[in-house]
């Protein structure tokens, strides 16, 4: 299988966000399910958003793949949403706990 992107998505992905990627591109590929990016930087996203500089990106609900597989495929520092009408992942470490 193969990680498609959708005509009109552009940016890079920071350091963490693009080895999340990879894992789920490993992943899915175990599954025979195409990992399809519909945003990284372009349009308009909510104020607070990590998807300008990079932090985060969508991509189409699969149908081989639940979200909680990939919650676990990525780690705990990233945030898996399902959204109405797309996945959406985002790079936010878990910081330690001060004792």
């Amino acid at each position: 299988m193969s990680t498609l992107i959708k005509q009109g998505v552009f940016g890079d992905l920071n350091r963490e966000i693009a080895n999340a990627k990879r894992k789920m591109e490993k992943f899915f590929d175990t599954k025979g399910e195409d990992l399809i990016i519909t945003s990284i930087r372009e349009g308009t996203h909510t104020p607070g958003s990590m998807h300008p500089q990079g932090d985060a990106f969508d991509f189409r609900t699969p149908t081989k793949v639940t979200f909680s597989e990939i919650r676990i495929t990525v780690g705990n520092d990233f945030d898996v949403c399902q959204e109405a009408d797309h996945g959406h992942i985002e790079f936010d470490p878990v910081l330690p706990r001060l004792l």
